[in-house]
């Protein structure tokens, strides 16, 4: 059942849990100031206070618009049972990946269910429910703030810059100070990723420039039109060097994550990579040396090579 509760009267708790996004908030207040809050507010009643966990930005709206009351709509007397409600609801495909990541860790936090018993209730895989568990424990305020205020994109956040916590175990400091300088920014989800690897597999130089905001000036370095450029230019020795190059990054890049990989293994392929890691090991040492006087030789002379060389080995 519907009914109407003033604004200054609604709960707000949950607004912590919930992205927050300018440009839609404000396509949303032309929409109240023309035709009404048309869709109810939803939450739970508590102690005969109205709890909201959907509708935060109807409720701003509400507020700058002067509209006193707001329809709203209880998902269930128990706070769990609402929570689990919403998340069912299926016309509610707003709620992010983090956002039931957050809810999901109030369920087990405050409520003590289990994977299982969520899973049961959402009528989930206990895969889908536990890929969301713990993701709220990595997420410092600063990088909260970032994500759930739209400054930076919550997908580009999941899929070019988490990764590099789980496989090259970047500290989450180092994260920070990656939202700090590239949020806000207006980049694309392909320019954060660009970005995200340079900045977290390339050089102090480039960690440098992007933390003192020249993220321009690295996105011009690493886009493939550059490289494509550089590639016609080159003569054919240049030329197999730079190819050379390219594909021993990407071959390094995906095997990395292959060889953390616990899966079993037969016997007779553990022979075989035992003696081609022999063979890697006699000849990355040279190999190590080599990349990083080349680097130290082809960077720009007024550069400070020293930081990045110390750390040309690592991926």
């Amino acid at each position: 059942m519907d009914f109407s509760v003033e604004f200054t009267d609604v709960d707000q708790r949950y607004r912590h849990c919930r992205l927050s996004h300018g440009p839609s908030e404000q396509r949303l207040l032309s929409s109240v100031a023309e035709e009404g809050i048309r869709d109810p507010l939803l939450g739970f009643m508590r102690d005969g206070t109205a709890v909201l966990l959907d509708g935060f930005k109807r409720l701003r709206c509400a507020k700058k618009l002067g509209i006193n009351q707001v329809p709203f709509r209880s998902l269930g007397a128990d706070e769990a049972v609402a929570i689990i409600a919403l998340m069912r609801l299926t016309d509610v495909k707003r709620l992010n990946f983090i956002e039931q990541a957050y809810l999901i860790d109030e369920l087990r936090r405050v409520h003590r269910l289990t994977v299982a018993e969520i899973s049961r209730r959402l009528e989930k895989s206990t895969g889908w429910v536990s890929s969301r568990c713990g993701l709220t424990a990595e997420l410092t305020p600063l990088i909260s703030g970032k994500l759930m205020s739209g400054a930076f994109p919550i997908y580009a956040y999941l899929t070019s810059v988490r990764p590099f916590m789980r496989m090259n175990k970047v500290q989450l400091p180092e994260i920070e100070k990656f939202l700090q300088a590239t949020s806000s920014k207006g980049l694309s989800v392909r320019d954060l990723d660009m970005l995200a690897r340079g900045y977290f597999q390339g050089g102090e130089d480039f960690r440098r420039h992007v933390q003192e905001g020249d993220v321009r000036w690295c996105l011009e370095t690493l886009r493939p039109s550059s490289a494509g450029s550089a590639l016609a230019a080159a003569n054919d020795s240049e030329r197999k060097v730079l190819v050379d190059m390219e594909a021993i990054q990407q071959r390094v890049r995906r095997l990395v994550p292959l060889l953390q990989s616990e899966a079993a293994c037969s016997a007779a392929f553990l022979a075989e990579a035992n003696l081609l890691c022999s063979g890697l090991l006699r000849v990355i040492p040279n190999f190590t040396k080599s990349i990083k006087d080349f680097y130290a030789r082809t960077r720009p002379q007024d550069s400070d090579c020293s930081h990045a060389c110390e750390e040309g080995g690592q991926t």
